[in-house]
């Protein structure tokens, strides 16, 4: 995907042009789009769907973006805006594209915009909003909202995975209390003992505590699998 736009980049050095290029290519040529129509998609997280489907929501675009921009020599960064992952383009004095509606660049005001929609004010936007993110980052956000859309839809099997893979990249406590109630929903009891356990450890005083609590005796009571009755 990449080759075509290395190519015509070769001499577009005044960042203005290469975002004009990077939004002709990407999403005029291409094809790529935002889903608005059926924007909690699972598919819009997976970047292999998203390629074969030429739509995405904001951070799985701006991924495609990033990885396109970087192979055709363009200074493209991924940041982390609050409830609407945006690009970078051009370093720390460059523009900020809007990769949900066709690589936009977006000015001071309509930051604001954005910020008073996600963050109920413009005046709590801060320079952290508009810091590029890790790798990391990125992956824990992508997956982190799968978590949720498999959590909207009851579907444990794929919210325990998700966890799963949070756990292993950032191990919070709430995670694993998370895994382990989707544990308990599939019938598998005995894996949720140790989550919630250390969730009580670390949580001391959690708001949910008594919840938890409650879980964890059930947990502890319930049959193994494969005992016998």
């Amino acid at each position: 995907l990449a080759a075509p736009l290395a190519e015509r980049a070769l001499n577009v050095h005044r960042v203005e042009d290469q975002a004009a290029l990077l939004g002709t290519y990407v999403y005029d040529e291409l094809g790529f789009h935002g889903d608005e129509e059926h924007y909690y998609d699972a598919r819009n997280s997976y970047l292999h769907a998203v390629i074969e489907r030429r739509t995405g929501i904001p951070i799985s675009l701006a991924v495609l973006l990033v990885s396109l921009g970087r192979r055709a020599g363009m200074t493209v960064e991924g940041v982390g805006f609050p409830g609407h992952f945006l690009v970078r383009l051009g370093g720390t004095d460059g523009l900020y594209l809007d990769p949900f509606f066709h690589a936009r660049i977006l000015g001071r005001s309509a930051l604001e915009d954005l910020a008073k929609r996600a963050l109920g004010s413009a005046d709590k936007l801060t320079r952290e909003h508009l810091a590029p993110v890790s790798a990391r980052a990125v992956i824990a956000r992508m997956l982190n909202n799968l978590k949720g859309i498999y959590e909207k839809q009851r579907d444990h099997a794929r919210a325990l995975v998700v966890c799963d893979r949070l756990v292993d990249l950032i191990d919070q406590p709430e995670l694993r209390r998370d895994r382990a109630l989707h544990a308990i929903a599939l019938g598998a009891h005995a894996a949720a003992v140790d989550d919630l356990e250390h969730y009580l450890l670390l949580r001391k005083d959690a708001p949910d505590g008594p919840k938890v609590r409650e879980a964890l005796e059930q947990a502890r009571k319930a049959p193994r699998r494969g005992a016998l009755q």
